[in-house]
């Protein structure tokens, strides 16, 4: 057996938080004088997917994982930085592996196109010739300003049959990984996929380019005998662009190429975080409002109606009730009891159906402050929607 040869106390000073040390930039050039590039940082909401559960790289002190990114075409340079690596020694059981560095960059390997750039040179070299020659690959679909005009947006729709914009979107898939939880990379074989992608557009007295932003996935799914579903799978406006009314403006535009299509009877998401719910609710009720879709409407509202709506305006039976309840809530004057009593029936009989499973084993009356309890909940976040009309 060999001898133990490190004291495991020391070790500590080795172990990195990979969310923490991971640096993502999108770099361009600079337009000014002084600096040859300009970039945006920002950092992995986790690292689990690629580094483990707990998210740690054991063998360096002071880790940086510099992943770089030309802002347009996403060409990639990787590098870590330390101020010392573990050299590694004999483990202190005969079974057990000799300690030594974490391999960073081959677990990284599973998970980036193998082109990227470890020459940082070559890397600016690549941001200055791609500011000028990338083109967003795909469609246009649509195009919005923000800041009064001052910045121009596009939204381009691709699919995996364009080899181009399949090696395009190996390079943008790891940022799905780092700020979309549980997510996974979907089949770039599967050409059915739709994927939206947004662009800021630069117009310069020379040159005009394309800078990314974000992007949504779609898939079709069969609906009997003749119509599809389309599910919204994959949704991520990266750090530097949220809050700034992005992700509001892609899911409107996949609402309305939904609507848009006559072979389409509903479009649904797929597990939508606390975030992307949000969105959702807001843009829906916007879509639902401007349409006078609710014009004069009072509980309690018929099942007819709701599955008039929702065929009509393609949500699912689910969302559009939320919708309606959301609206009615929104026009009550709960001084009214009798009204006030007929929207708490019709937003508890909808919950006791969801929830049915877990309610049918009860008692009467646990039954009954259960669904009060649950009822509450769901008035006070419907309040909070309301806020962000």
């Amino acid at each position: 057996m060999a001898s133990l040869q490190y004291n495991p106390a020391d070790l500590e000073a080795y172990g990195c938080n990979t969310t923490e040390a991971t640096e993502l930039r999108l770099v361009r050039p600079n337009a000014s004088l002084g600096a040859s590039t300009r970039y945006v940082e920002f950092n992995p909401e986790f690292t689990y997917p690629i580094f483990g559960e707990q998210e740690i790289a054991f063998g360096y002190k002071d880790l940086a994982i510099q992943l770089y990114y030309a802002s347009g075409s996403l060409a990639t340079y990787f590098h870590l930085d330390y101020a010392e690596k573990f050299q590694g020694v004999a483990s202190s059981s005969s079974e057990a592996e000799p300690l030594a560095a974490d391999d960073i960059e081959g677990k990284l390997r599973e998970f980036i196109p193998h082109d990227y750039m470890t020459n940082y040179d070559r890397f600016l070299e690549k941001v200055k010739e791609d500011e000028a020659s990338f083109r967003p690959l795909g469609e246009k679909v649509h195009e919005y300003s923000l800041n009064d005009g001052k910045d121009q947006f596009e939204i381009y729709k691709s699919s995996f049959s364009s080899e181009k914009f399949r090696t395009y979107h190996e390079r943008m898939q790891l940022f799905m990984l780092l700020y979309v939880e549980g997510s996974s990379y979907i089949d770039s074989e599967d050409d059915k996929w739709s994927i939206y992608t947004i662009f800021k557009r630069e117009d310069a007295a020379d040159v005009t380019s394309y800078h990314f932003v974000g992007y949504a996935t779609l898939y079709p799914f069969f609906c009997w005998p003749d119509k599809i579903r389309m599910r919204i799978s994959q949704f991520l406006i990266l750090p530097p662009f949220q809050s700034h009314g992005h992700g509001s403006i892609l899911y409107s535009t996949l609402y309305k190429e939904s609507m848009a299509r006559n072979d389409v009877v509903e479009m649904n998401v797929e597990d939508p975080n606390d975030n992307f719910a949000d969105l959702r609710d807001k843009n829906d009720m916007r879509m639902l409002i401007d349409a006078d879709a609710f014009k004069g409407l009072k509980a309690p509202v018929s099942d007819e109606f709701v599955d008039m709506a929702r065929k009509k305006y393609k949500l699912t039976k689910r969302q559009m009730q939320r919708c309606i309840e959301i609206y009615l809530l929104q026009h009550l004057d709960k001084r009214k009891a009798s009204d006030y009593k007929s929207y708490r029936l019709q937003v508890k009989t909808r919950l006791y159906k969801f929830n049915l499973d877990a309610l049918r084993d009860m008692e009467a009356n646990e039954r009954l402050e259960k669904l009060q309890e649950t009822y509450k909940g769901v008035e006070e976040d419907y309040h909070r929607i309301i806020e962000l009309i």
